[in-house]
């Protein structure tokens, strides 16, 4: 109860204890005028029956004024719970997106990767034959020089064989380094909505 409401009961509660120590008094019967005629009746009991009728007149008043304030709260409830389910519905399905496109690219980086190691054995199969021939045309051609042609050609082909290898493992890394950064950042995205999913659900129940 509020103090308005508090107020206006004490202000009865104390018309009450008027009434009753004033009793006989507000039961004598007087002459009133009512302007277009006269009777009579006692005055007091007339002015508390009024009194009483504002009275009611007034609490019913504001029994509907907070049924209907009640009423528009919960209207207003009901549009924000609203509100609050389309607004994670429409979160859910753009993180729904964010990981299906994640997972488009990480498909496509994949294959590029494999294409990318494809390129490379292939690469580094036709520099070790086109080195293979360059030896073999060198070594046909200058048999005079052999020796140091041979060990020439060995020295410069280790030394291709090597950087190859070394591009080749380089590329590995990038390539495998590229794909854990990616597989931890949509698993850290998944947990991050499989959390947004048990606080809605939490919050439903």
């Amino acid at each position: 109860m509020n103090l308005r409401n508090l107020t206006v009961l004490v202000i009865l509660l104390l018309v009450a204890v008027f009434a009753g120590l004033n009793w006989p008094l507000l039961t004598t019967p007087s002459e009133i005028n009512l302007v277009f005629t006269r009777v009579t009746a006692p005055v007091g009991l007339v002015l508390l029956a009024v009194i009483a009728l504002l009275s009611l007149l007034y609490f019913v008043f504001i029994a509907v004024v907070e049924t209907g304030a009640l009423l528009e709260i919960r209207r207003y409830a009901r549009q924000v719970e609203q509100a609050r389910k389309l607004a994670d519905q429409a979160e859910a399905s753009r993180f729904a997106e964010l990981k299906a496109y994640l997972e488009r690219e990480l498909g496509a980086l994949s294959e590029s990767q494999t294409d990318l190691k494809a390129h490379v054995s292939h690469e580094v199969g036709e520099a070790r034959k086109a080195l293979s021939l360059e030896h073999d045309t060198l070594k046909a051609q200058h048999g005079e020089i052999s020796g140091r042609v041979d060990q020439k050609g060995e020295q410069l082909k280790s030394e291709l064989t090597a950087r190859l290898e070394r591009l080749e493992q380089a590329l590995s890394a990038d390539v495998e380094r590229t794909g854990n950064t990616l597989a931890a950042y949509l698993g850290e995205l998944e947990d991050r909505l499989l959390g947004r999913a048990e606080a809605s659900e939490g919050d439903e129940a």
